[in-house]
């Protein structure tokens, strides 16, 4: 519950013995009065006390750019330059850059070897370039794989064509596509473009037959490639 207690125990208490804290901020908290009151007496009490060692301490995550931007506002002491977005789809990059913030920060405040904060440093954005090659390179092979799908369908389409099996159906594109349902009879291809996946029995009545969807992207490359 909102009051003193809680100051106490997060802020007050938090603050003195923690190394790093980390303070969170959605959406929701630029709404909340409670939320406004309690920083802003936490703020107050650390300015009395001179200095500024425990707000260094802190390092403020955001579910937005908006919210930052909002907050950098309204308490300034809390941001800095570098923007930390944890989104709820957040990536492993996000995360990876908010390990290291952390770790950056601890260093800092303990003083340590600026050589070894550095190498650390350097260590993660390799980390940060790997992740990101790996996704570019998993985009990659999603689009590899979509092409060759897409060029294994214009062979297959090419052979239908080629073998003259379906020529009468070709012949009868225009009112197969209109829709509307197709007697068997009416069509002397009609086994071999079922055999074929270019057409398939109609749900509603099984003596008659219908334009599959591959049948209707043959169709399609058909119209796109005749001369």
């Amino acid at each position: 519950m909102p009051g003193d207690n809680l100051r106490k125990s997060i802020f007050r208490d938090g603050l003195d013995k923690a190394d790093v804290a980390l303070i969170f901020f959605t959406e929701k908290s630029l709404k909340s009065s409670w939320v406004d009151k309690e920083i802003k007496h936490v703020l107050r009490e650390e300015s009395k006390k001179g200095n500024d060692f425990d707000l260094n301490k802190i390092i403020s995550i955001f579910d937005s750019k908006e919210t930052y931007d909002e907050i950098s506002l309204r308490y300034p002491e809390l941001t800095d330059d570098l923007m930390h977005l944890m989104p709820t789809k957040y990536t492993k990059i996000q995360l990876g850059q908010l390990i290291s913030a952390i770790w950056s920060k601890y260093l800092s405040l303990q003083g340590g070897d600026v050589e070894v904060q550095r190498q650390l440093l350097s260590k993660e954005k390799e980390i940060f370039k790997k992740e990101k090659e790996i996704q570019k390179l998993k985009t990659d092979l999603t689009d590899l794989k979509s092409k060759n799908s897409n060029l294994n369908q214009i062979d297959e389409f090419e052979t239908f064509l080629n073998s003259g099996k379906i020529n009468e159906l070709i012949q009868n594109k225009e009112s197969l596509l209109r829709g509307g349902w197709i007697n068997r009879e009416s069509i002397r291809n009609l086994p071999e473009a079922m055999t074929l996946g270019l057409a398939e029995d109609n749900p509603k009545n099984t003596g008659y037959v219908r334009v599959s969807e591959k049948g209707k992207e043959f169709f399609k490359w058909l119209l796109l490639n005749e001369e």
